[in-house]
């Protein structure tokens, strides 16, 4: 994305033209292919990666509702 974003926008890397960009992609469209790509990638790295363990669950879970912050208001 960088790389694409740096060469048709900026003119690095050689620049490019219309005619060059890939699949008919403009720079600016192809942030929303770079980030389905992403999700696609950390989803798939997700289902075959552990679970981790209680611990780090439970500090996470400590980091996101404090003990004794009590309830919200307004």
């Amino acid at each position: 994305m960088l790389f694409y974003m740096l060469k048709f926008k900026f003119d690095w890397f050689g620049g490019g033209t219309k005619e060059d960009w890939w699949f008919g992609i403009s720079p600016e469209g192809f942030g929303t292919v770079a980030m389905i790509i992403n999700f696609t990638v950390s989803i798939i790295i997700s289902k075959f990666t552990p679970e981790p363990p209680k611990e780090v669950q439970e500090i996470v879970a400590n980091i996101r509702i404090p003990s004794g912050a009590g309830n919200a208001t307004h």
